[in-house]
């Protein structure tokens, strides 16, 4: 096991550096990313600032090391519009993305999971029927629609705050995340559904399932000791690489709901072409889907030993 995670530590960190690298040259060798151009106006200290902070009057190697340095240690510039280190704002929006992520990956695991363990439990019923009718209908649906139902059908109604709100309303955090967390995961808990349906039926027909009924064990041990552990494997892996994906910024949601997360962040930063701020959360999103990946394949090769042994 410690092989198999020093080898896919070595992994993450290649992909990191390589992504980190093409970033950087998409970002300065198509020419300087702190110059006013267009609509785009940079006040001159704070483009000193950027340019002096990543080397911009080094040669193009130097200037890698340099973007790599300010990566590691947290120090990626300051913004255009606030004048403010990024990092900063970073810090500001990425725990209220991180809430959301979680919420999301919650209500996709309760109703994924639960819809996919009913269906092929009841196997060919009006309960299959419902679930495989209802999740056909969720993964042709884009997400920013379901986003705009939302938006204008139930934020604002009962305890859900309305979408604008005033700066001066404040709202627990529950209430704040539980639509777009719902938004988030009502399709990837479609796939989660159909996933989890064909994966237990495969493990429900397997030989130890098969022995495990035979010695008389009750049909709830069997399905909760021996199928359903087994099937979870490829959920595993879809549900942490999904993660990832909210974490690295649900960028459509959150600015359909104006959610304050890094998501709106980008958002912003791409209207106002706030290169500080496109860079560091580009770069930082990578890391963390690598780095989710990476425990999600620990996680499986933990649950199935043959994964490590490969």
């Amino acid at each position: 096991m410690g092989r198999f995670i020093a080898r896919r530590v070595l992994q993450g960190v290649l992909v990191v550096v390589v992504a980190s690298f093409l970033i950087f040259l998409a970002t300065f060798a198509l020419g300087d990313p702190f110059a006013s151009s267009g609509e785009k106006s940079v006040p001159p200290e704070i483009a000193a600032i950027n340019r002096a902070k990543f080397g911009m009057d080094q040669p193009l190697v130097i200037q890698f090391l340099n973007y790599l340095g300010n990566l590691v240690v947290g120090d990626m510039g300051v913004d255009f519009d606030q004048r403010r280190p990024v990092t900063e704002l970073i810090a500001q929006t990425l725990p209220n993305t991180i809430i959301l992520g979680m919420v999301a990956v919650g209500f996709l695991i309760l109703f994924g999971i639960s819809a996919g363990i009913l269906a092929a439990v009841k196997r060919y019923s009006f309960w299959d029927a419902l679930v495989t009718v209802l999740t056909t209908l969720m993964i042709g649906i884009p997400v920013f629609v379901i986003a705009i139902f939302l938006v204008a059908n139930v934020a604002g109604v009962g305890p859900f705050p309305p979408v604008p709100r005033s700066f001066t309303l404040e709202v627990p955090w529950y209430l704040d995340v539980v639509l777009p967390a719902f938004c988030l995961a009502i399709i990837e808990a479609a796939f989660v559904a159909r996933l989890m349906r064909g994966s237990l039926l495969e493990v429900m027909g397997a030989d130890y399932v098969r022995t495990a009924r035979a010695k008389g064990l009750p049909e709830r041990t069997v399905l909760a000791r021996h199928a359903v552990r087994n099937s979870l494997l490829p959920v595993v892996t879809f549900v942490g690489l999904t993660l990832g994906s909210y974490i690295g910024g649900a960028i459509i949601t959150e600015t359909i709901f104006q959610y304050n997360g890094t998501g709106y962040l980008l958002a912003r930063a791409i209207a106002t072409n706030n290169s500080p701020v496109l860079m560091a959360i580009v770069v930082y999103s990578v890391i963390a889907y690598v780095l989710l990946s990476m425990i999600v394949d620990i996680l499986y090769a933990y649950l199935d030993p043959r994964i490590r042994l490969s």
